[in-house]
């Protein structure tokens, strides 16, 4: 019988968020998007509630269909007296500018001042589709797709247009992008794929996997399945070894419906480790318990006595049967195998934890899987709020004073006689005037108005 929890062999899956908000924006059929992606319904309904991807989509659509169809298109202008809001490949686009505003159809108006007009309108408004893309893209590469060269220019449109319907299989769902053709299939199949032609197409080089890969669906069945067949489950974090952001981008992709049922995250911490622990807090819901372990001796950490300790307390204390274990520390191994009727799962990372201990562990039937194979690029709050702590305490070693003080000193020691009103306008001109400064070699000075 195979052991449901057989760890010999798991695979990442790889999002699709960034390659499906391209594909979205560039006009693709929400026909094709939808039945290929029916796990990111979500994703769709955000960007169909969203205006500016509304508005950019219908105009990088209507882009691609004249570029396709300029002879045809152009006959039916010109000959039959059919303007864009009449040809029924462009209707529904145009009718969906007009109820925001934006009215594209002119009389007498060819098809290359329709592209020069829509190239105008996409440049002056990419900007607004900023923020629906992570901060870990690069934007300039992103909008750069979008932008048709020299878009103003009647040559570069026939050039650009000739490229297009000549190369077509090669552009992602025959809608228009900004790149040298390749038939590197469909460049928008998954974010992973994507970014790397993307980075490819400027000689730079997307490396950042981590964000763009997630643990698999069975990883995450698994560890489900784990936290249901027990009537309370505990997560117990050795902080010293183990990492708080990846640790961070587990909770945040694991479903909180399902994580829900955990009772708490016991985190065993040292002085010594990073204050990113203190933060976990604000990103699930689950209860989190900060133990901080003093050291007795500088040179000697007891946070793996402390936590052995902690475990069997809740084990034969509190009843806990079941605990999530998050270290790469061989030792670790001895409190699992001296609580044989507890039960363990796992989560270490590769560059910590050797063979022998991962052999152990599928040798007693307990399951393990990686923290670095969830995806870490939706942890940006978590990231943010420790960098702000962080910088916060910084700044306020450097300068905390009181700034009514230091203006009765000054005047105090230069032995000043001043009235009240002189006073009060030199505070408000110097003192709530000052600013401060970052120069070429990033020193920070305060600069006080002339």
């Amino acid at each position: 019988m195979e052991d449901k929890y057989d760890n010999s062999i798991y695979y990442q899956s790889v999002q699709k968020g960034v390659s499906l908000t391209v594909a979205y924006l560039i006009g693709t059929k929400m026909e094709i998007l939808e039945d290929n992606n029916t796990d990111e319904s979500e994703l769709f309904e955000k960007l169909k509630k969203n205006t500016d991807a509304v508005i950019i989509r219908s105009l990088c659509n209507i882009r691609s269909n004249l570029m396709l169809n300029y002879t045809s298109t152009e006959r039916s202008i010109v000959f039959n007296m059919q303007n864009l809001d009449r040809i029924e490949l462009y209707r529904e686009d145009v009718k969906t500018l007009a109820r925001q505003e934006i009215f594209i159809v002119k009389a007498n108006c060819k098809v290359n001042k329709y592209i020069t007009d829509i190239n105008l309108l996409i440049s002056q408004r990419i900007h607004t589709i900023k923020d629906l893309f992570p901060e870990w893209v690069k934007w300039e590469y992103i909008k750069s797709l979008f932008i048709m060269p020299k878009g103003q220019d009647p040559e570069a449109i026939k050039n650009e247009s000739k490229k297009f319907y000549n190369s077509r299989l090669c552009y992602p769902f025959t809608r228009y992008i900004n790149w040298r053709p390749s038939d590197d299939g469909n460049i928008l199949l998954n974010d992973e794929k994507f970014l790397k032609i993307l980075y490819r197409q400027f000689d730079d080089e997307f490396r950042d996997i981590s964000k763009v890969k997630d643990a698999s669906e069975t990883v995450k069945t698994n560890i489900y399945d784990f936290i249901r067949d027990n009537p309370s489950t505990v997560i117990v974090v050795d902080c010293e070894n183990s990492d708080a952001y990846k640790l961070a981008s587990v909770l945040t992709q694991l479903d909180s419906n399902e994580t829900e049922r955990i009772k708490k995250i016991m985190l065993y911490d040292d002085a010594h480790t990073t204050k990113a622990w203190a933060f976990l807090s604000k990103i699930t819901k689950i209860p989190v318990e900060h133990i901080m372990v003093d050291r007795i001796k500088e040179n000697k950490s007891l946070v793996d006595m402390k936590m052995c300790a902690g475990v069997s307390a809740a084990f034969y204390r509190d009843n806990i049967p079941s605990f999530i274990l998050c270290s790469s520390d061989s030792d670790f191994w001895g409190l699992i195998s001296s609580l044989p009727q507890a039960k363990f799962l796992v989560m270490i990372e590769y560059s910590k934890c050797g063979p022998d201990i991962k052999n152990a562990l599928i040798e007693n039937g307990t399951y393990y899987c990686a923290i670095d194979d969830f995806c870490t690029g939706n942890i940006r709050n978590f990231k943010m709020a420790v960098l702000h702590s962080e910088l916060e305490s910084r700044v306020k070693d450097l300068v905390e004073i009181n700034a009514h003080e230091l203006v009765e000193d000054i005047f105090s020691t230069l032995r000043l006689e001043i009235s009240e009103a002189e006073k009060q306008n030199f505070y408000k001109k110097y003192i709530q005037g000052m600013q401060l400064h970052i120069d070429k070699e990033g020193i920070m000075r305060i600069k006080i108005p002339d």
